[in-house]
């Protein structure tokens, strides 16, 4: 997990930097929602990934601190439901933009309506939540167990309308609306490209299209498993899969490490600069060391016996 924080990090790096430095996609639109959500990922990693990490290494929570667990059990939560919930608006903000695109950049009010609020909500609900539920949490007493990862469950597991309410709408609410917002993009793409009643230029959203599936396949690859069998253990038997739900659980800390290492693949640009810089590179090196070969020869040559 080390090795590929580091290398993420560097990714991110990379990618805000390509933003930072061209100002033309900064500003577009479709852009906004991938830097939020690479934003996010990078606090992820910087932030969050090295509780689990320190856990694993030395084999129990470290520091031993109430406050330290309710930390990291609000930054666990609040990232991953932000994420879920910024790439289901992503994935309803890309159908809009292919088939309405003069509908948010149009008129200023619907700018803010159709983007920057449902943007804001994703980045504001899930913290706002559970640290009413976690950190202030009235309804009940946090009682941590420092032996177990994440310090065990914090209490409002023991209330079940807020244990349901929570797998619900900050779960299971944001994947079906990728999965159900693909389904439909799908579905209309193939049907706008056989009908001949409406001529789309399928060139300029092309790389819309992909980078939305390529994104929104890898969150439901590492989503799906966990919440498929919590929810049959929450509706009909609590004991399915439940050797495997660790494990399963885990997916969801590899995603912060693999997001930059996806999104650099939707953007060719920057994959073909770096490539460009990596095999410009190369050739210097062996330029060098043709150049330093030859001297050698040239030297050995004129060496008297």
């Amino acid at each position: 997990m080390l090795c590929f924080e580091i290398i993420a990090i560097f990714l991110s790096l990379i990618i805000f930097g390509y933003f930072i430095k061209n100002r033309q996609a900064r500003l577009k639109i479709k852009n906004h929602g991938w830097l939020v959500l690479l934003s996010s990922n990078f606090i992820q990693l910087v932030f969050d990934l090295p509780m689990p990490m320190s856990y694993y290494y030395i084999g129990s929570v470290w520091p031993v601190s109430n406050i330290y667990c309710m930390w990291w059990i609000w930054i666990e939560y609040s990232l991953n439901s932000i994420g879920l919930f910024l790439m289901a608006w992503i994935s309803i903000e890309r159908y809009i933009l292919i088939f309405y695109p003069h509908a948010i950049s149009q008129l200023s009010w619907k700018k803010w309506v159709f983007h920057f609020l449902p943007i804001s909500f994703c980045l504001s609900w899930a913290p706002i939540f559970f640290f009413v539920i976690v950190v202030i949490s009235p309804l009940c007493v946090n009682v941590w167990d420092f032996t177990l990862l994440y310090c065990g469950n914090p209490c409002y597991y023991t209330v079940n309308i807020l244990v349901q309410f929570d797998f619900s709408f900050d779960i299971v609410f944001p994947i079906t609306i990728i999965m159900v917002a693909n389904m439909i993009l799908v579905i209309r793409v193939t049907y706008q490209k056989i009908s001949r009643r409406q001529a789309i230029n399928w060139r300029s959203h092309r790389k819309m299209v992909l980078q939305l599936w390529i994104v929104s396949s890898f969150y439901l690859a590492f989503w799906l498993p966990s919440t498929i069998t919590l929810l049959i253990q929450m509706t009909a038997l609590p004991s399915f899969m439940i050797d495997q739900l660790e494990a399963m659980l885990f997916l969801i800390d590899l995603i912060p490490l693999f997001l930059p290492m996806v999104c650099l693949s939707t953007l060719p640009d920057l994959t073909k600069k770096l490539i460009g810089i990596v095999s410009k590179r190369r050739n210097v090196i062996g330029a060098v060391t043709f150049k330093r070969d030859m001297a050698q020869t040239a030297t050995i040559a004129i060496v008297p016996r």
